[in-house]
């Protein structure tokens, strides 16, 4: 406990050079304290006393907690922090200080969230609420269901518009980067070998599971009925893998419970989530409240509601697992999205005492599709109690007027004040509990996506990751890397003393010096606004570089090199996640494509109507394509022209026949090898020229550029694949390099 007190004394004697005031008293405290009571005082007990902070200047009023000491009704304990924000009958003062309000803020919060696991009492306690509240959703079934004409109006007109209706030729399976119920690792994960029956029909496996068509049917038709070791297992209803329900760390007074997703149904979650992002945050009638990548509106309306206290910032407690199903079902109904939520979504879960129950709740957290469901459900709601306390008539109209004052991201939720009351009642009525304690209205203080202003002023604290072992023996990476991230923040908040303290702690745990460096990359170094150090002049490249720690993540054996489908879809994935796709509120896209050279390619794309698919005519020589597109090879240029997909080469689930009289068809979703000469101009071709910006005006066909050596990708470090191994997660070896400083 030597290390975690020293630094939140340093914190103390930080605070004592910004505030000038005098804090002997609290490290002599904050010493005996954590003699006696060990490192859950700072972890539990201080952040009570935040806590309380945050809720008198909500209600006006300081009401000290009962663990510490007090002096009328402050605590001792910060007294003199205290003393500058509330009178000492409690009252708030008109003129609180905002700095001495981040100060207190920052040393009690400090190590509240620390990575670390709860004790498996705390542990029993969270999954105990989890029953709960699936007990609770069960029970207001009927509450969910009750009559209510004008949800089900606002849902209607908002869903039935912004998802008409879905083509799941639109939507492009990939993997996660997290843990998977099955266990597998990341290549293997390559390998679909699970599939589940009830979502064929939204989730073909012939064009998810396989590279294209032409092996899909190969394996399907190899042996009639024999199993084929590439081919997929179809799981029934009664079949399908659960959820695994785990803890993970959130504060030692409680774990964040979540559920871990079989990786094939997370393969499906993650092609949903990508459509949903790019649709809801471009459509009229959402664009201006959902947002998914980008937290800086909500932030900047929280600095701007701590002034003029116009929005009231609401905070949903267990905001994932209290979503019912049946709401879910409720709201999108006239959608064409609610199949594809339905067939993406695991049915039961196992908990950690091997308990199985059916989820009742539409996905806990861990779910791909929990984020953007449980926000545009949030946004539904708040709709409907906004029309109701208005008595407005549901319209698109009054849909997109009311969208301009909402705003939310996942769980974090602005209004305005004068909606509050109605809006929190509305989302209580469906099952939702706020957190009282984490929403705000009446006074100067509002959080939201990680940002706390109290008087237009910054007080969000720098959180503690890890734990600052007395042994030095006990340092990873992780610890190293963490706290010089912690370092360099509070270093650009201008706190020198706690920096410097920091510093010095990781200069003895590593035994050898950290240089400085204005330019900040790969490698272990200090950021210094003045001070480049420790570099040398390197006169083969003409740069300055500088010596650096490196912590380079261990290997482990995970390989597919042999297995040719898991080796292709992990390539048709990364060609994929290279691609950035942005609708338009006009239903056009702008699609980017990255080259190796750095070169870029934007396409925008105005009709996306898959009967007819384009043709760019260049000459002889046709290569068939999927959904009737075709690709004619000329020497004399390029020119676009519709091409209407004929009926006897439209399959079941309008799947094309694998083979045509117009040759061999390919899965829209792969890429094509192609024949073109150097000079052709066609965007599908991968030639010096062609790489420019472009803009058809006729349907487009979802291909990759064409490749002249269908197998070079294997050799290719550009791409940056690797079939043979996964990074094993927390295990490190450290190599001193050297940095260039060029550029």
């Amino acid at each position: 406990m030597k290390r975690p007190t020293m630094l939140v004394e340093a914190l103390l004697r930080q605070a004592a050079l910004d505030l000038d005031l005098s804090v002997e008293r609290d490290i002599r405290t904050i010493g005996c304290r954590c003699k006696h009571e060990g490192f859950e005082f700072l972890t539990i007990t201080l952040p009570v006393l935040s806590d309380a902070l945050e809720r008198g200047l909500e209600a006006g009023s300081f009401s000290c907690p009962t663990n510490f000491g007090r002096h009328g009704r402050l605590p001792r304990f910060l007294g003199g922090f205290f003393k500058r924000v509330f009178a000492s009958d409690g009252r708030l003062l008109p003129d609180s200080c905002p700095e001495t309000v981040y100060w207190i803020r920052q040393i009690c919060r400090f190590f509240k969230k620390p990575k670390i696991a709860c004790k498996p009492l705390r542990n029993l306690k969270a999954l105990k609420h989890f029953l709960e509240v699936e007990g609770e959703l069960r029970r207001m079934t009927s509450q969910i269901e009750r009559k209510d004409l004008l949800l089900d109006k606002i849902g209607g007109i908002i869903w039935s518009q912004v998802f008409p209706e879905i083509d799941y030729l639109d939507l492009v399976c990939h993997h996660g980067p997290g843990v998977t119920a099955d266990r597998y690792l990341s290549n293997e994960r390559n390998r679909i070998s699970k599939w589940n029956t009830r979502s064929e029909l939204t989730y073909p496996s012939d064009l998810h599971c396989y590279p294209n068509y032409g092996i899909a049917a190969g394996i399907s038709n190899a042996g009639a009925g024999i199993e084929s070791a590439d081919g997929v297992e179809y799981l029934n209803m009664r079949d399908e893998l659960p959820v695994e329900v785990v803890f993970v760390p959130k504060t030692l007074t409680t774990p964040r419970v979540i559920a871990i997703e079989p990786s094939h149904v997370q393969y499906m979650q993650q092609s949903v989530k990508d459509y949903v992002y790019k649709v809801i945050e471009t459509h009229r009638l959402t664009k201006y409240s959902i947002r998914f990548l980008d937290q800086g509106p909500n932030q900047r309306l929280a600095y701007s509601s701590s002034i003029d206290k116009r929005l009231a910032t609401l905070d949903l407690k267990d905001a994932s697992d209290r979503v019912h199903l049946h709401l879910v079902q409720r709201i999108f109904k006239t959608s064409g999205l609610l199949e594809y939520l339905e067939d993406a979504r695991s049915l039961h879960a196992t908990l950690p005492n091997e308990q199985n129950i059916v989820l009742t709740k539409y996905a806990s957290m861990g779910s791909a599709l929990c984020f953007p469901v449980e926000a545009m459900v949030f946004y539904t709601l708040v709709q409907s109690a906004m029309h109701q306390l208005d008595g407005r008539r549901p319209s698109s109209r009054s849909i997109r007027d009311y969208s301009r004052s909402i705003d939310i991201y996942g769980d974090d939720i602005i209004v305005p004040v004068e909606y509050t009351d109605v809006v929190v009642r509305y989302l209580e009525s469906y099952a939702l509990k706020v957190n009282v304690n984490k929403s705000f209205r009446y006074s100067n203080f509002r959080e939201s996506c990680g940002a706390d202003y109290y008087k237009g002023f910054p007080v969000n604290p720098v959180y503690a990751r890890t734990v600052p072992h007395d042994d030095s023996q006990h340092w990873g990476a992780e610890e190293i890397v963490s706290w010089n991230a912690t370092a360099d923040l509070f270093y650009l908040r201008g706190k020198w003393v706690i920096a410097d303290a920091i510093r010095k702690l990781l200069r003895r745990v590593v035994k050898r010096t950290i240089p400085k460096t204005r330019k900040l990359g790969s490698g272990l170094a200090h950021f210094s606004f003045l001070f480049t150090t420790d570099f040398r002049f390197d006169r083969n490249l003409q740069c300055w570089k500088q010596k650096r720690l490196h912590y380079d993540p261990v290997k482990r054996k995970d390989s597919i090199d042999g297995y040719e489908i898991a080796s292709l879809n992990k390539w048709g994935q990364s060609v994929h996640a290279a691609r950035s796709n942005y609708r338009h509120s006009d239903g056009s896209y702008t699609t980017e494509h990255r080259y190796g050279d750095g070169s870029v390619v934007r396409e925008t794309v105005r009709n996306l109507e898959r009967i007819n698919q384009l043709a760019i005519t260049c000459g002889t020589g046709e290569s068939r394509l999927g959904s009737g597109c075709s690709i004619d090879h000329s020497r004399t240029g390029c020119e676009d022209a519709e091409y209407s997909a004929s009926k006897r080469n439209i399959g079941v689930r309008g799947v094309p026949d694998l083979y045509g009289e117009q040759g061999r068809t390919f899965s829209p979703l792969q890429p094509m090898v192609g024949t073109c000469d150097s000079d052709c101009l066609c965007d599908v071709c991968i030639t010096p020229r062609n790489r420019r910006e472009v803009d058809y005006s006729a349907d487009y066909c979802l291909t990759e550029p064409v490749i002249s050596d269908p197998l070079s990708y294997l050799e290719d470090r550009s791409v940056g694949l690797n079939f043979l191994t996964s990074t094993k997660r927390g295990s490190f070896k450290s190599k001193c390099r050297w940095v260039s400083l060029a550029g």
